[in-house]
């Protein structure tokens, strides 16, 4: 833990001991999420989900439920942060263990794609805010984005891995005018990684510029497969660059390119 005197000590006895009376650092409906074991992403989940693992009565959870909150706030839209309170039963913190928390050492970070958790090697030492972003960067699936600089590689490294996958009704392309995949495409590439495949030209590639008649960047178009070689129908975005906004518009457009509606986003499966 991170020692640190609060007056009066908030000390608390193990699982559930002084959860009781200890203020709730993660109330339901703010920005962070409270998860626990009966709620906890999965491999269908949609999101990338950042977890803090906490107990209300734990000094060093109360410390960084501030830093936690403030950057839930900033990376909104790319990432859902998630908070389980280890301390509220003896199933949650068994539940902890089992994700690799040490209990006599919270608050622990973890980050989970496809369902599988990685923790955060924090050192003993309370991460900042730019170490947990980077941990959330470096386990992003980046590898769901193909690079694509000219036509040609639309037809071999998008349309048939659109062709392969039942599920998948088409693929998007971003053209951007970045050296770099940022983190919210990547997200969007993994939030709506069962209905299309996605690829990014990147640098103001010229080839890709001309193809899709772009005039500025970023420009963003999904692209469906028809008939002859290399053919196909597109669609562009036209709003604004926010993750939430380009997520709506994508599933419009798998509605619109046949896709069926998804069992998991008719109803969210209760556990």
């Amino acid at each position: 833990g991170m020692g640190g005197g609060f007056p009066g000590g908030m000390g608390g006895g193990g699982p559930g001991g002084g959860d009781r009376q200890a203020q709730e650092l993660y109330p339901k409906g703010g920005t962070v999420s409270p998860l626990g074991k009966a709620k906890f992403p999965d491999a269908s989940s949609r999101h990338l989900w950042l977890i803090v693992f906490y107990s209300n009565s734990d000094e060093a959870s109360v410390q960084s439920q501030d830093m936690v909150t403030k950057l839930a706030e900033k990376i909104k839209g790319t990432y859902k942060v998630g908070a389980v309170n280890c301390g509220r039963s003896q199933t949650e913190a068994s539940f902890c263990s089992s994700q690799g928390v040490d209990m006599e050492d919270l608050p622990y970070f973890g980050f989970v794609v496809d369902g599988e958790v990685s923790i955060f090697d924090d050192g003993g030492q309370m991460p900042s805010p730019k170490a947990l972003h980077d941990f959330a960067a470096e386990k992003t699936p980046f590898s769901l984005v193909h690079n694509i600089n000219n036509r040609v590689q639309l037809g071999e490294r998008l349309f048939p891995a659109v062709a392969a996958d039942v599920s998948k009704v088409g693929a998007v392309l971003l053209l951007t005018d970045k050296y770099e995949t940022s983190n919210m495409y990547a997200s969007l590439a993994y939030r709506h990684r069962s209905q299309f495949v996605f690829g990014e030209s990147r640098a103001k590639n010229l080839a890709m510029a001309k193809e899709f008649g772009v005039k500025k960047y970023p420009a963003l178009v999904a692209l469906k497969a028809r008939g002859k070689e290399g053919e196909y129908t597109q669609v562009k975005y036209e709003g604004k660059l926010k993750a939430d906004d380009i997520s709506k518009w994508l599933d419009g457009v798998y509605k619109k390119f046949g896709g069926k509606a998804e069992a998991a986003q008719q109803k969210r499966r209760r556990k």
